[in-house]
């Protein structure tokens, strides 16, 4: 019976090796296609990887056997293959990794630590990367225009400092450098409650330790922190929902005894869509499976998501008129629409005169001869949202019916604007190290400019973001990538499945939840992706995690 059970283990785990090799060798042909070529679709001369099926075929035996070694490998740290449990036993490292963890002052030293590490970011760049949204945010705002296209809590906090900067008689400078100083601190206490939670959890000692590590070292966290973009705080909260999530499916009995965990994960939850208009979808498409999964709770689940969603409508309706807030343009959703269509136009495909009549009213000739592979921003600036949702249904149907005849284009059109979410080979923008002064002659306006106090860091940083010379360094040029990340999250996926851990498959959803809304956006930029990025310590946790007697899974 044993020798049987093993080889059952044995088949399984070729088998799951087969498919993530599938996986992984599609989703590195593809991006290489479109990296080389434009579309997946080119056709080679060579007959050994004529097409792109070819490629991945090509691909597969390294492909295989990587996953495979992966699996292995994935099982002996995590102490999966009957050795023991590498976060629990043990001398050496991990007795002063315990012992130092166990101080009183612990937590505060990891705040501490944590905020040292962003210092170089914050003098190479002070006072901060002032660039993306902010200079709109408060331009439009001191102008007199007041808009839900960006999250009101987070242009609050953005005008209301630099309000009271101007009235104290700083100058934007100075600011933006509170602004930033404050982010900092607000991060730099969410990554020391990311160690406390894996500390608190008995996570293995090597992850706690390398989580340390990444949170101080990896350079996008140090250039995140100082970019006054809602993504930053938003990643951060993001993580600590994701996790509210893994701790209600995990010991959901303590969870939902009483209502004190569920009304903070309300509150986090409900920071979640303040800070990002996309935040509610994220946690919307995780209810049913909730529900599903928690359906002994479900009562207490309803009452959190009802008020989650009467709290959304009243943000989106009384409040934005009693302020006088402009509600957010929902084109900001239809980047598929837009660069399907964008791309068909330009490559020349099917488009009948009558669909055009449809299309034209929405994306005229000129709009549509703007599309640009990897950004719908050319073209999304000059689609007629009215008229849109005038005919929406028409707009629609003729949609399918020109993608029905041009699969291919419209398979191009998705990939290329994603290319930078999934490939780790990929070359688009990453981070630009810099601040951005527009309409100078508006004192409305916030005037920042990058004055660095330490020339070294400015120099790291800005080869880092700028000029990503990091892409000419192998293995680095992939650890840097959004891509990686993406693959990290599948490859957790992956191995849950191939260990029939199927309940922590709905403790990443949200994961995969954003990932969606972020698939359907204008753009693959790391400020989008940073999210996963964040989160790659509890994606190395969840298969290490102990399952609790009330996961019925």
């Amino acid at each position: 019976m044993k020798d049987r059970l093993q080889r059952l283990g044995t088949v399984r785990i070729w088998i799951f090796a087969m498919l993530g090799g599938i996986l992984f060798a599609a989703f590195d042909r593809c991006g290489y296609m479109l990296k080389r070529y434009g579309s997946i679709w080119a056709v080679s001369e060579n007959p050994w990887h004529r097409t792109v099926f070819h490629r991945i075929a090509l691909r597969l035996p390294v492909s295989v056997l990587a996953v495979f070694l992966l699996l292995l490998l994935t099982d002996i740290l995590l102490g999966k293959n009957g050795g023991r449990d590498a976060g629990d036993q043990g001398n050496g490292p991990q007795s002063l990794w315990k012992r130092f963890s166990d101080h009183g002052w612990w937590l505060f030293f990891m705040w501490v630590l944590y905020f040292v590490s962003f210092l170089p970011a914050f003098l190479g760049g002070y006072p901060g990367i002032f660039a993306a949204d902010a200079p709109n945010q408060i331009g439009w705002t001191f102008s007199g225009w007041l808009t839900a296209h960006h999250p009101l809590l987070h242009t609050g906090i953005l005008c209301g400092i630099f309000r009271l900067s101007r009235m104290a008689g700083a100058s934007d400078q100075t600011a933006a450098a509170a602004y930033t100083l404050l982010q900092m601190a607000a991060l730099s206490g969410i990554f020391a409650w990311i160690s406390r939670f894996l500390k608190k959890e008995r996570a293995p000692v090597w992850l706690q330790a390398g989580t340390a590590v990444y949170l101080c070292l990896f350079p996008f966290h140090g250039m995140m922190a100082v970019y006054t973009t809602k993504d930053t705080l938003f990643s951060g909260i993001f993580v600590l929902s994701l996790l509210q999530i893994c701790r209600m499916c995990r010991e959901s009995g303590r969870y939902f005894r009483g209502y004190g965990n569920v009304l903070r994960g309300g509150c986090c939850f409900a920071l979640l869509f303040l800070f990002r208009n996309n935040g509610f979808h994220t946690l919307a498409l995780c209810l049913p499976f909730l529900l599903l999964y928690l359906r002994k709770y479900w009562r207490k689940l309803l009452v959190l998501f009802a008020g989650l969603i009467l709290l959304y409508q009243i943000y989106n309706g009384p409040f934005l008129k009693l302020l006088g807030a402009e509600p957010g343009n929902p084109r900001e959703a239809y980047s598929v629409l837009m660069q399907t269509l964008g791309r068909t136009y330009a490559a020349g495909g099917d488009i009948r005169p009558e669909e055009m009549e449809v299309i034209r009213p929405v994306m005229d000739e000129e709009t549509l001869a703007l599309y640009t592979p990897n950004l719908s921003d050319p073209i999304k600036n000059q689609f007629h949202t009215e008229a849109f949702e005038k005919e929406k249904a028409q707009f629609l149907k003729v949609w399918f019916s020109v993608g029905w005849r041009n699969k291919k284009i419209y398979v191009d059109g998705f990939l290329n604007t994603t290319a930078a979410f999934w490939y780790p080979g990929t070359e688009e923008e990453y981070l630009e190290f810099t601040c951005f002064d527009i309409e100078q002659d508006n004192p409305r306006y916030p005037h920042v400019q990058m004055m660095p106090s330490a020339p070294l860091f400015y120099r790291y940083y800005t080869a880092i973001g700028t000029d990503a010379s990091f892409r000419e360094i192998p293995i680095v040029r992939e650890l840097l990538s959004m891509g990686f990340y993406f693959w990290l999250m599948v490859y957790t996926g992956l191995y849950l499945l191939y260990r029939r851990e199927y309940g922590k498959l709905l403790w990443t959803l949200p994961l995969w939840t954003y990932m969606a809304t972020g698939f359907l956006g204008p753009a693959a930029l790391i400020r989008y992706a940073y999210p996963v990025m964040l989160s790659a310590p509890v994606l190395c946790w969840i298969p290490a995690a102990s399952v609790q007697r009330d996961e019925k899974i």
